[in-house]
């Protein structure tokens, strides 16, 4: 490692020292929503007895872990339905905290309105905008008009609240439960495999044993080529390429940052070099985390 610069040797020194993830039943974890939201039925199978702490958006959640009150940060970057959650990418490239650990939690909404209602009586739906496209399918062929909220589990709520018999939420089960509502409709969405990918975020470094993926970003100069000759020496070590998003950089037209996750470990001294020789080679570049994902659907087999 004698040859990296003084960047590259700090990220190996980090890299190499980084312990797993503590102890976390006395830590503080934040998420976006409120209880019943599927943000929250994350935070209960990834950190299970913490103190869970809401928030009303997901730049809350990063202050949050920013100002020492959370230890860590739940969020939704990917569902398999709607896609990418651009404004978390667009966060995490802003704040370049660590990704410590990932979760494939399956997503089942339902048409949840008030307990005297029928599902002849609705008219209008509202949930999350993510929500609402993973339904779009079924909102459209039922005539309903649909209008964004912050929250499934806050338009559950709020339903709740306005107590008009037209109105309806797309939520999860467990939302309407906990704000008492009539499930009119169930397994609404479009996709029967619906899934979201969470993130854990922290602002310290944290290996488990069983990272198996990695992510990083990066800014490339505005060449033919580049973005094809940096892929290719991840592909020169074998790794599977899993995600690429690319965001604009604010205040520079036609320029961008990527975002990249791909299968390995830092284990392998050969990407650990990579990482670190990149650290001051490429503009913006951030070693992001390389954590272990897993799946909540594993579980339900």
């Amino acid at each position: 490692m004698d040859n990296l610069n003084a960047a590259g040797k700090a990220l190996f020194e980090e890299i190499k020292s980084a312990p797993p993830i503590p102890d976390s039943s006395n830590a503080k974890i934040a998420y976006q929503g409120i209880k019943g939201a599927n943000s929250h039925d994350a935070a209960l199978k990834l950190f299970p007895g913490s103190e869970l702490k809401d928030y009303p958006g997901f730049a809350d959640v990063f202050e949050a872990v920013e100002s020492g009150e959370c230890a860590f940060g739940i969020l939704p970057v990917e569902n398999s339905t709607a896609g990418s959650v651009s404004t978390v990418f667009d966060l995490i490239l802003k704040y370049r905290f660590y990704i410590v650990k990932v979760l494939g939690l399956p997503i089942d909404h339902c048409l949840a309105g008030l307990r005297q209602a029928e599902f002849s009586d609705i008219e209008k739906v509202i949930s999350h905008p993510q929500a609402l496209s993973q339904c779009a399918e079924y909102t459209e062929k039922h005539g309903f008009q649909t209008f964004s909220w912050s929250n499934t589990a806050v338009a559950a709520r709020d339903t709740a609240k306005e107590k008009r018999i037209n109105l309806a939420a797309i939520c999860s089960p467990n939302a309407a439960k906990e704000y008492g509502l009539k499930i009119l409709d169930n397994h609404i969405q479009d996709n029967p495999y619906n899934s979201t990918r969470f993130i854990v975020i922290s602002k310290k470094l944290f290996i488990d044993e069983n990272a198996n993926k990695v992510s990083l970003c990066f800014s490339l100069p505005h060449e033919s080529g580049s973005l094809y000759a940096m892929l290719g020496r991840f592909n020169d070590l074998g790794l599977n390429l899993t995600k690429i998003e690319s965001r604009p950089i604010p205040g520079k037209e036609f320029r961008y940052l990527f975002y990249l996750d791909f299968t390995g470990s830092v284990k392998s001294e050969e990407l650990t070099q990579l990482l670190c020789g990149l650290c001051g080679e490429v503009p913006e570049f951030s070693f992001l985390g390389n954590y272990e994902e897993i799946s909540a659907f594993d579980e339900e087999k």
